[in-house]
This record gives C-alpha cells, sequence and structure tokens, in this order.
C-alpha cells in the first residue's frame, strides 16, 4: 500500500471546521469535486496564492478586520504570535494528513511532498543524503557522515483533542548534545566570566543596506585562552555527538521518549511536545498517518532520558575543568592558531523581523 492510498491519510474531513469548509469554497471550490487522492495532494502542496485566500476567507469567518492585509502580512510572517497561533489551528486539518492531521514544518524540494515518504526513516534518509551532498560540494574535503539518525530540531504540527500541539523531533544523540552545550556553557562562564560587547563594525550597512553583525567576547584579557577552551569544547562535543550516535543504533532500543512540556518559556496556551528518538529503528516504525500512536507504542519513562542527560551533562562537566586546568599551565597566548574568521551580515528584511520579534 502506498502512502497516498493508505486509508488513514485520506480522511479527516470530520476535523474540518464549518468555517474551514466555506473558505475552501470561497477560495477553490472544484477541490470538492476532485478525487481523494487529488485532493490530498493539492492539501500537502497547498499553493501559496491559495493558502492566502483561504486565510482571508477564514479570516472574515472569524471576524477579523483588514483580512487581506492580514492574509498577505501572515504568508510574510508578519503577524503576531498569538494571530500565527490561532491560525494554524485554523488551517492544522486542510494541510495534515492521518489521524492527527500530521504535517511537517519543513521545505520539501519541488515536485516532493510528505506522501512520498512512507516513513519517518525513510524521510530522515532522504534528508541526510541531501545535507551530506550539499556540504561535499560546498566544502573542499569534507567527509560525509554515516547514517545513525539525522533528526535535530525538526518542528512538526498536529491535532491533539481538536487543538494545535507543535512537535519537535530529534534523536537521542543530538538532544544529548544540547544536554552537552547547556552544562559546557554554564561551566565555561563559570570558570571564565565573560560577556559580549559591540564591535566596531556593529550596525554599519553595505552597499545592499545588510547590516554587519560584529559582537566580541570581552573575558577581562582572557579572550584567547577562552577562544582556545571553547574550541576545544566544540570539537569534544560533536565527537561526542557521533559517538553516541554509533552506541545507540548498536544498542537497537528501538524506544522514543514524548516530553509536553518541554520549555520553561513555552507560553501557557500552547502546546508543544518533544519526541527523542534512540535509533533508526525506532523511526522507520512511525508512519506520518499513525504519528502519535506509532510514537506512544514504543514510549518509555521520561526517567530515562533524565538520566542520559545527567551523565553526559557531568562528562561534559569534567571535560572542561580538565581542558581548563590543561590551559591555565601550558596555553600561550602568543600563538595564534589559522582558523577560518567568518563576517555575519544580516538582510534588512531579517533585521525588521528581529525587530518585530524583540529580539534586537
Amino acid at each position: 500500500m502506498t502512502p497516498a492510498s493508505d486509508p488513514a491519510c485520506v480522511t479527516g474531513f470530520d476535523r474540518w471546521t464549518p468555517e474551514l469548509r466555506r473558505a475552501v469554497m470561497v477560495a477553490r471550490p472544484e477541490f470538492f469535486t476532485w478525487s481523494a487522492e487529488e485532493q490530498l495532494r493539492y492539501r500537502v502542496n497547498l499553493p501559496n496564492d491559495d493558502r492566502e485566500a483561504i486565510l482571508s476567507a477564514l479570516l472574515r469567518e472569524h471576524g477579523e478586520r483588514r483580512r487581506v492585509a492580514r492574509a498577505r502580512l501572515e504568508s510574510r510572517g508578519r503577524v503576531p504570535l498569538d494571530l500565527q497561533n490561532r491560525v494554524n489551528e485554523w488551517l492544522q486539518p486542510l494541510q495534515g494528513i492521518g489521524e492527527d492531521t500530521f504535517s511537517l514544518n519543513e521545505h520539501f524540494a519541488e515536485g516532493s511532498s510528505i506522501l512520498d515518504f512512507a516513513t519517518l526513516l525513510d524521510y530522515d534518509r532522504n534528508d541526510h543524503a541531501f545535507q551530506q551532498d550539499a556540504n561535499q560540494r560546498e566544502f573542499e574535503g569534507y567527509v560525509a557522515e554515516p547514517y545513525t539518525g539525522s533528526l535535530h530540531g525538526t518542528w512538526a504540527r498536529v491535532l491533539v483533542d481538536g487543538r494545535l500541539c507543535y512537535l519537535t523531533l530529534t534523536m537521542a544523540s543530538w538532544h544529548l548534545y544540547g544536554s552537552m552545550e547547556e552544562a559546557a556553557n554554564a561551566e565555561i562562564e563559570v570558570r571564565i566570566p565573560h560577556r559580549h560587547v559591540r564591535g566596531p563594525e556593529d550596525g554599519k550597512r553595505d552597499e545592499s543596506g545588510s547590516v554587519r553583525w560584529d559582537m566580541r567576547v570581552d573575558a577581562g584579557g582572557q579572550e584567547a585562552l577562552l577562544g582556545e577552551l571553547k574550541h576545544r569544547v566544540w570539537e569534544e562535543q560533536s565527537r561526542r555527538r557521533s559517538e553516541l550516535g554509533r552506541i545507540f543504533c548498536e544498542q537497537r532500543r528501538h524506544v522514543c521518549f514524548l516530553d509536553d512540556h518541554p520549555w520553561e518559556d513555552q507560553r501557557p496556551d500552547e502546546r508543544n511536545l518533544l519526541v527523542v528518538f534512540s535509533d533508526p529503528e525506532a523511526l522507520a516504525a512511525v508512519r506520518f498517518a499513525t504519528f502519535l500512536n506509532d510514537c506512544r507504542r514504543m514510549g518509555r519513562p521520561l526517567a530515562g532520558l533524565r538520566a542520559l542527560e545527567a551523565r553526559e551533562a557531568e562528562r561534559m562537566r569534567e571535560f572542561v575543568a580538565a581542558q581548563h586546568e590543561d590551559l591555565l599551565r601550558n596555553f600561550d597566548p602568543g600563538v595564534v592558531p589559522l582558523r577560518r574568521k567568518y563576517k555575519v551580515m544580516i538582510r534588512p528584511d531579517a533585521l525588521r523581523d528581529l525587530e518585530d520579534d524583540g529580539l534586537l
């Protein structure tokens, strides 16, 4: 059975609100004359103009003013977060598939869609191969990484009891990389207090209007030592992340962990679910049409994940301590390693987005 012919993929109209039905009728009335497969392929590859027209009709249905202008702004990601969350919930039954109205918040190649992948493993393998090919083309001498599960910070959406829920999908090795980063940053800050200050080029514009981002580290004269320590820590984190990926593949635990309150700063009216997969075999058991049920079937208590987080965090703190002590004894600030430096420029439209989001 192909993904497109899977009954779980082509059902779900019972979750459409009357407002959504009327909005689709206004924007694309012929939709209701198409076959189930034609409808499904249209929904997962919803054209931008149609999405904007459907949203405009939905905004009218929900009593919003300036509906055409707001729909256009939403298509550019420029509406308030509370409205964006409501829009996402209104549209999810249209754009999602299967019993959870699941959708990946990721871009697909032209002519491709979620329907081309039977399982989460199929999607992840394809994405890994694409990323490795891109890296080999862009970086001379790049050695492709073996596949041990590539998901990290992949966003998706589902409906749970009619309410929108944001998912974050990640492999255990990548999740633990985050634990290592957090522990290392805290330990480094204790050992070498530092802050970021504006450099002389910060805020300057080039001929295209892009803005220079020039933030520099002030570590009270220990900037070179701090830079070397951070470099060693980054290399160890990358090495350990790869090692954990191989270990989990060999263990073949075939489990996942589900955390329904993963972020301390998440909005009280916003639902989030972090799904952490042990290894590729776990991904093979997850179909997009039955996503949550497949995950719950192999779910394990969060205590197991917390134990792994604590272990890797402690290991990283010990590594930082050992490297810092070594540098205090042996570091020569006069020896400057040859490392590539990057100049960061921010496009004007991206700068506006940062300002609108309160990040600048």
